[in-house]
């Protein structure tokens, strides 16, 4: 963590088993909760790469409510990555004009627990031409700060696509 309890997270989320890229969208209705909505297909599996910088020690990863192994792939003295993989297997396809929530908690050493949650778009697995329009999801930040080992602050979230749209 750094001098401040100041710690960045990054996410993103790609498409396995070819590291296939994730696409989001703009909502042009107010009646969802969130902007952009991350457009993933049914039976599917994703991989979820999670960095810190500064490094830090996660401990525990849920997805949807379900707890998955993270594991640490990349450390050192300036940051740290984890990968852990998302299946959407058993998961209906949204109805028409709704979206889904999707979780993701961490529960970080010496800074607590930390939660974000995705606003989604289920489409059938027989329906990529929907699930890959749109602009590609390059990353989800989240600017975090701890005082005294408890997670005071998530500053900001922010959905980074590669078109520019943020």
């Amino acid at each position: 963590m750094g001098a401040d309890g100041h710690f960045r997270v990054t996410l993103s989320i790609r498409r396995e088993p070819a590291a296939g890229p994730v696409y989001c969208k703009m909502e042009t209705s107010a009646r969802f909760r969130q902007l952009k909505t991350v457009k993933l297909s049914c039976e599917a599996t994703y991989r979820l790469d999670i960095s810190f910088k500064p490094p830090q020690l996660l401990q525990s990863l849920t997805i949807g409510g379900k707890q998955v192994e993270a594991i640490e792939r990349a450390r050192d003295g300036t940051a740290c990555a984890y990968s852990a993989y998302h299946s959407t297997e058993g998961i209906p396809a949204s109805a028409r004009g709704h979206r889904e929530e999707l979780q993701i908690a961490m529960r970080v050493l010496g800074s607590g627990y930390l939660a974000t949650c995705l606003q989604i778009k289920y489409y059938r697995a027989d329906d990529q031409s929907h699930c890959e329009w749109g602009s590609r999801l390059h990353c989800i930040e989240l600017d975090c700060s701890s005082v005294e080992g408890r997670l005071v602050t998530n500053l900001a979230t922010r959905l980074l696509t590669l078109n520019g749209c943020t």
